[in-house]
């Protein structure tokens, strides 16, 4: 079976989220199990910068906008690059400090028709799967332009509150006829958007986990598009993501001052003493350390923290946030910061080695989301032995399973409501946890045995894409 994934961004090349860890994960697992998978991404110049032994494929023009627009098509490996300098070579992938690009509803247009004609010159495939509102408009590519090709499309969609939304105008520009907007097509509210065009015209619909799938069927979740997923029901699945256990593994994690296993935790003894020298919080081990790798905005819940967090550093603990994101809430946070030396710390920035040691040196790794699609945080903390402390949302409720009060079960600590009173009531009952010293080891040691890895999800996906092949 041949697949190719079509995607704003993959992990090693160029990353921002979750999505890009997914297809950047994915791929592999999906070849480990004999499917013929290949990648296509925008040559970002964070990709050029870094040398890439390079095969140049073709070189194509596309008509759009009223322009001749040249492409050229570069391979590594099973990746190809859609390089085209006037779109790509920027120093962001999406935007800049003030704001998004102007021009992103023909970058990404660009990007799903390029991509689409690469895989028809390269000899089609058996499947062509996009990843968010980027790559959301192949499908609807796909059926205007080639009908009666044979490909078969499926839409992931890693976050329903990123959906593409342009002013009508756009259509003539992206080359698409003014039939498709329409409201059971690309029209939104009197706008495009390209998320909507993926769920329509792809043949299947499937988000990051299966609790995800169902509450993005309500209001409250699906930033608009209940109406349009009820018409999908049969066609929208929820598969859970992966982490890269050899990328996630505290055994032979060279980030880490000391490695361990769940065997031999006397590294992760070390490594939380090395954590809090590395960073100034107080020396004082036998606290337990909660720890947030976050963006930090409304929807990881950094608010819960805030509007609870008088009364949590009332408790004995130390606690540390590494993240970036909305203004105020970073405000507020290195206020709270300059309120609790030597018990908080924050660490305005995105430093992965930094997020290594963090995950390692925690004994609770907070995620208070009030929405998520799949999370990858909370499985990277149980491979680590920090026990996570979530909300039952998404992947989050697929993923935590309660400590349950009498047999001692469970791998990790969640609550329902999105509120400071319940959050904090979630942090208190981690701090017993801690406090009986074999029962948090023993929740940690359950933790440590989850296996979260792709090949699971990666089974789950060749399945799905065996379930659209076309009858022979």
């Amino acid at each position: 079976m041949k697949v190719f994934f079509v995607a704003s961004e993959a992990m090693p090349y160029a990353k921002t989220g979750g999505l890009g860890d997914v297809t950047g994960s994915l791929p592999a697992a999906l070849h480990m199990l004999g499917a013929d998978t290949f990648l296509i991404l925008p040559f970002y110049r964070t990709i050029m910068a870094k040398n890439l032994p390079l095969e140049q494929v073709m070189t194509r023009t596309l008509a759009m906008g009223g322009r001749a627009l040249p492409y050229t098509v570069l391979r590594h490996q099973q990746t190809y690059f859609i390089a085209q300098n006037e779109f790509f070579e920027r120093d962001g992938l999406y935007n800049t400090h003030e704001g998004d690009y102007p021009d992103n509803w023909m970058r990404f247009a660009f990007f799903a028709r390029a991509a689409l004609e690469t895989i028809v010159a390269l000899g089609g495939a058996d499947v062509i799967h996009v990843h968010d509102w980027q790559a959301a408009l192949l499908p609807v590519y796909l059926s205007v332009l080639y009908p009666k090709r044979r490909e078969k499309t499926l839409l992931t969609i890693h976050n329903i509150a990123y959906q593409g939304l342009f002013s009508p105008e756009i259509l003539p520009d992206i080359g698409l006829p003014s039939s498709v907007f329409t409201v059971h097509g690309l029209e939104f509210y009197g706008n495009v958007n390209y998320l909507k065009g993926g769920i329509v015209w792809a043949d299947e619909v499937n988000t990051v986990s299966p609790t995800y799938a169902r509450e993005i069927q309500t209001d409250e979740y699906s930033f608009g598009l209940h109406g349009i997923l009820a018409t999908r029901r049969e066609h929208l699945s929820g598969i859970l993501n992966g982490i890269d256990c050899s990328y996630w593994d505290p055994s032979a994690d060279g980030a880490l001052p000391h490695m361990y296993s769940p065997s031999s935790l006397a590294g992760k003894v070390q490594d939380k003493e090395s954590l809090l020298q590395e960073t100034g919080l107080a020396a004082e081990p036998d606290r337990p350390l909660f720890v947030m790798v976050s963006r930090l905005v409304a929807q990881k819940g950094v608010d819960l923290l805030l509007g609870a967090f008088d009364q949590m550093m009332s408790l004995p603990i130390s606690l540390m946030v590494l993240g970036t994101g909305d203004t105020e809430i970073e405000t507020a946070l290195v206020a709270k910061a300059a309120a609790y030396p030597g018990r908080f710390v924050l660490s305005r920035k995105f430093d992965e080695g930094l997020a290594h040691r963090m995950y390692a040196g925690s004994d609770f790794f907070l995620m208070p989301s009030r929405f998520e699609p799949c999370g990858l945080s909370q499985m990277i903390a149980l491979r680590y032995g920090s026990v996570p402390v979530v909300r039952r949302t998404g992947g989050l409720k697929d993923t935590i399973q309660d400590v349950h009060p009498k047999t001692g079960t469970g791998n990790g600590i969640s609550f329902d409501d999105a509120t400071p009173s319940e959050f904090l009531d979630a942090v208190r009952r981690a701090v017993r946890l801690y406090a009986n010293g074999d029962a948090f080891r023993r929740i940690q040691a359950i933790g440590m045995a989850c296996d979260f890895s792709w090949q699971a999800s990666a089974r789950e996906y060749l399945a799905l894409y065996h379930s659209m092949e076309a009858p022979s």
